[in-house]
């Protein structure tokens, strides 16, 4: 499940390389590739609710259709002639992927409840492993051959990811299915789950934290830090490519650090005060970010701090709605959570896009810092001390 999270973020954060020379290729600008990036990543967070319907079909099937519809995303990019293909790869990409979040947290929550935080961090940090693979890897390969060349290589790598849930994935390849249930008791039991699920979502907590995901994915790190800071790097500061490479690098083992440390901060502690905490050091990291200049140690420093925060929000967030979650609903519940919050949240690519363009890159981290603090605000508003869910121990 992990390398399969790792595919997905190493080809968002190949991507996020790759854009300033890509922009150079195909004479394009950062507000119309935000706004393609955007449009792929509502698509994408849409199909999430797919999660609703489709509950019984195996996380084996789902993540090896996954894994496959990546690998030919990174090989229409590296074959593109303009930035409409290009793009046209991240929206195949982004629509395949549509299992990850939803049906791969409900898979490791029912797995391992008595651990629910240090385990769905580390399904967000094996995600940032791949992450970390994109500066290793990509700045090396563009300077040698050329962008398209690192798609190819990126091609490569979704290839294993394919293999890897085929392969080992502790799942069936068959539909999951309840035996002895009559077709009048399967009705009633669709009828019960819908209505479950809308007394779920009327309630205010849950409410709050899908607020909060739609605001605070404008400071988000795969999404947003993993998109527009190698532009900022590249096309603002003017660094080097291997100062790129040390800073992303430096960052994104962050990003790999920061769920385990928080997840492990938060079942030892409480889940909604460690979230809450979080959002307050993620704005100032990404404040500090875009006033420490180009001195390379302090943006090195400042972009550890952002991958230790803004990596680890999804994982706090989706802890603490995991704790209000009852039996039965987990990957309903996780369709809707990733549905809702990145769906809309994804507009923030675009917004932020469209940010750079106008008023420079300063305004957007300063903008990507605000959304962390207004979600913070909305956690503190809307949930309380955490609920005792049955089969949770901690």
């Amino acid at each position: 499940m992990g390398w399969s999270h790792a595919g997905q973020h190493a080809y968002v954060a190949s991507l996020g390389i790759a854009i300033p020379y890509v922009i150079v290729a195909f004479h394009t600008d950062y507000a119309t590739v935000g706004i393609l990036l955007s449009v792929a990543a509502i698509a994408g967070s849409a199909l999430q609710s797919l999660s609703l319907v489709v509950r019984r079909t195996s996380a084996r099937v789902l993540f090896t259709i996954q894994n496959i519809g990546s690998t030919v995303g990174a090989v229409i990019a590296a074959l593109a002639p303009g930035i409409y293909v290009f793009m046209a790869g991240r929206l195949l990409q982004a629509s395949a992927g549509w299992p990850q979040h939803p049906v791969g947290g409900s898979y490791l929550a029912n797995r391992y409840p008595a651990q629910r935080g240090t385990t769905l961090s580390w399904h967000v940090t094996a995600g940032n492993l791949g992450t970390l693979l994109a500066p290793l890897i990509m700045p090396l390969v563009i300077v040698t051959y050329g962008w398209r060349a690192a798609f190819w290589a990126l091609a490569i790598l979704l290839v294993t990811t394919v293999a890897v849930v085929a392969i080992w994935l502790p799942s069936s390849w068959h539909r999951i299915t309840a035996p002895n249930i009559t077709e009048d008791q399967a009705d009633s039991e669709r009828a019960d789950f819908w209505h479950r699920l809308r007394t779920l979502m009327a309630q205010r907590p849950v409410f709050a934290l899908l607020l909060a995901g739609t605001i605070a994915a404008g400071g988000q790190g795969i999404g947003i830090v993993g998109v527009y800071t190698p532009g900022y790097l590249h096309s603002s500061l003017h660094l080097s490519a291997l100062g790129l490479t040390i800073v992303l690098t430096l960052l994104y083992v962050g990003a790999v650090i920061g769920p385990i440390l928080m997840g492990s901060i938060a079942d030892r502690s409480n889940h909604r005060f460690t979230l809450i905490a979080n959002y307050g050091l993620g704005a100032l990291a990404l404040l500090v970010f875009v006033f420490v200049g180009r001195e390379l140690l302090g943006l090195a420093l400042v972009g550890i701090a952002i991958g230790i925060f803004s990596y680890s929000e999804l994982s706090l967030r989706q802890t603490v709605f995991a704790d209000y979650l009852p039996p039965g609903m987990s990957r309903a519940g996780f369709g809707v959570f990733f549905t809702v919050s990145q769906t809309i949240g994804a507009l923030w690519i675009a917004i932020i896009g469209v940010t750079v363009t106008d008023s420079g890159f300063q305004a957007a981290f300063i903008l990507m810092a605000a959304t962390f603090i207004a979600a913070g605000l909305v956690v503190i508003w809307g949930t309380h001390r955490r609920p005792a869910i049955a089969g949770d121990s901690t």
